[in-house]
């Protein structure tokens, strides 16, 4: 995930792990516990929803290449649980991720303002991969991730990757990947490289994290028997 601005962050590649606490954590940070217990709630289902109403009616009202306009606030809307935490919104398909973007920072006065407005940019903005097409939103799972706060690191290779995020900031931007998404640091380093977050040489300040999901049930793709 890059952050080419202060508050955006689009993921650099992602594997999202099932609904719950990612990794094999004893408990969760104490900010992550009201969203542990979120994921598991009729409301941590109404959020999913709502992501996937927010695509749709981008699709049922949008024109050819129009930019993904901001949900507005809706009365009733789920709130935050407890304090803010940093949000992603991803899309996968066939056990890939086809699009994936999120924020440090709220983007609404809601929680679910914050996810409807990363749903949209979801379908746009992710710049690995082109825009996602009305014909492929059926056929893909809808993942919301919730981040615990940093912890620095002096050496990345200490973070765990299968179940703990690693994150990486630099002058030139942010890359964060989500526990599970990494087999290896040295991996994930690459990818920084590879988007132009990391440079040669170059001092970055590296944190890790957890994360809380909920995710949508698995969905078969035509042609393929792969799930996500």
């Amino acid at each position: 995930m890059t952050r080419p601005e202060g508050r955006l962050l689009l993921l650099a590649a992602a594997w999202l792990l099932l609904p719950g606490l990612a990794g094999a954590a004893a408990s969760p940070p104490a900010v992550l516990e009201p969203y542990l217990a979120l994921a598991s709630s009729p409301q941590g289902r109404e959020l999913l929803a709502g992501a996937r109403r927010a695509m749709e009616d981008y699709f049922e009202g949008a024109r050819p290449g129009e930019k993904a306009q901001l949900p507005r606030a809706a009365g009733g809307a789920p709130g935050w649980p407890g304090a803010p935490v940093g949000v992603f919104v991803s899309l996968t398909r066939g056990g890939a991720t086809r699009a994936c973007v999120g924020s440090a920072t709220p983007l609404g006065g809601t929680l679910a303002e914050t996810v409807g407005s990363l749903a949209l940019q979801a379908l746009q903005t992710d710049r690995r991969h082109p825009p996602v097409r009305r014909d492929e939103l059926p056929e893909s799972r809808i993942v919301i991730a919730f981040a615990g706060p940093g912890e620095a690191v002096q050496d990345p290779m200490a973070v765990q990757p299968a179940r703990e995020g690693l994150l990486v900031v630099t002058p030139r931007g942010t890359a964060a990947f989500l526990p599970g998404e990494a087999r290896t640091v040295s991996w994930a380093l690459r990818q920084a490289r590879r988007i132009g977050v990391l440079g040669p040489g170059e001092d970055a300040t590296y944190l890790r994290f957890q994360v809380v999901t909920l995710a949508e049930p698995a969905r078969a793709v035509e042609g393929s028997d792969a799930m996500p």
